[in-house]
């Protein structure tokens, strides 16, 4: 019987069909490495032969859990492709169960990053870009990005989330009902459907504030295109903003300067401001300044209120038990919502908690990761 071997392990294969039997089959697919842990926290200074000692320890125990012989079943894969414009990966061969992955649109199946990112870790998925298998490694700059990104943040959560056993699903916002849609949202739906030809949802043209924009909208540009104004006046009056160029008459009497620049311009009737203000054509300006509408800013007093509001803070995954029986065709409201805090923001308080809670029912599922990718959750009950 003829031998082979595989990273240092011999391995036996059958003359007659060179395939693996069925016993061994098995024992190489659930291999199994258990590395040493870590200990407590090591405290030496950097370059120090402990910490070399400790350094080439972790290689070893890495490269022993890498080069241990494993056997996948390349059918058992599914496979899709990287679409890099829509930052999506479309199926094109499913295998297993799919019904907690992806989105369906116009019939085709797509992934999210961190779908896919996630299914390549578990080897279900085999992603291809440009025609090329896309290996793990190449995923995380494909998929993913910087390690301080946003996306990278994401995934490390959703990944965590996924193998505690939670089913997470990224969070649709609900539907406004006709009396919470306001007047901004008649504008940017009538916007959307001029532009990019998507029809206005039903519950916006069921607001009372519908039929008012776009009546208002109309006008607008009716009076776009047909190049009228207001106020007529201002456009038929042409600004002169030549000054008198008439000689003025010397003062009989000299005026005796003052020693510096500031005590000249300050006396009375010396002023260039003063003597510009007597000029016919500030005069008509004045008079065309005061048509003009002037609105007042906000002071920085005003503004303070606007900073508290929750701009950086959103809900990214809902989060369902897989005892609940749940369908992504009709779900069920969620169990917990889950807003991943940027990098470096300190855990919001109670108020800025208790704003979101207002428009959603479930508790809110806080999450923080930190430099060293360490994730730390605080689940909020607020009644």
């Amino acid at each position: 019987m003829d031998t082979k071997t595989l990273d240092s392990e011999i391995v036996e294969i059958h003359p007659k069909n060179g395939y693996l039997s069925a016993k061994e089959l098995i024992a190489h697919r659930h291999s199994e490495f258990e590395p040493q842990s870590g200990g407590l926290k090591r405290t030496q200074n950097e370059g120090t032969a402990p910490e070399l000692e400790e350094l080439r320890r972790a290689q070893e125990q890495l490269r022993a859990q890498l080069s241990v012989p494993r056997i996948e079943r390349l059918g058992g894969r599914a496979l899709a492709i990287w679409n890099d414009e829509q930052k999506v990966a479309e199926v094109l061969r499913k295998d297993g169960k799919f019904e907690n992955f992806g989105y369906s649109e116009q019939g085709r199946l797509y992934l999210e990053y961190y779908e896919a990112m996630f299914l390549l870790e578990l080897g279900r998925l085999q992603l291809e870009y440009y025609g090329s298998v896309v290996s793990i490694e190449q995923a995380y700059v494909l998929l993913l990005g910087k390690l301080e990104s946003e996306k990278y943040t994401n995934y490390l959560v959703y990944s965590a989330l996924s193998r505690a056993g939670y089913i997470v699903v990224r969070h649709i916002p609900p539907e406004k009902t006709p009396e919470e849609v306001t007047s901004a949202d008649c504008i940017w739906a009538l916007l959307k459907e001029t532009v990019g030809n998507e029809p206005v949802p039903d519950h916006i043209k069921t607001s009372p504030f519908y039929a008012v924009v776009e009546k208002r909208m109309e006008d607008i540009k009716e009076l776009i295109t047909s190049q009228k104004t207001e106020d007529s006046k201002i456009t038929k009056e042409s600004i002169d903003l030549e000054f008198d160029s008439r000689k003025r008459k010397a003062n009989e009497k000299p005026i005796e300067e003052p020693p510096s620049k500031k005590e000249k311009l300050s006396i009375a009737g010396r002023s260039l401001v003063d003597q510009l203000k007597n000029e016919m054509s500030y005069s008509k300006l004045e008079e065309i300044f005061e048509k003009f509408d002037i609105i007042q800013l906000k002071s920085v007093d005003d503004t303070k209120e606007d900073t508290t509001e929750l701009s950086s803070l959103k809900i990214t995954f809902d989060l369902h038990l897989h005892n609940e029986g749940f369908k992504k065709s009709s779900p069920k409201p969620p169990t917990f919502n889950v807003i991943i805090l940027p990098s470096q923001t300190s855990f919001p308080p109670h108020d800025e908690i208790a704003k979101i809670q207002n428009h959603h029912t479930a508790p809110l599922l806080v999450i923080s990761v930190s430099e060293s990718k360490q994730i730390q959750a605080f689940l909020y009950y607020i009644s």
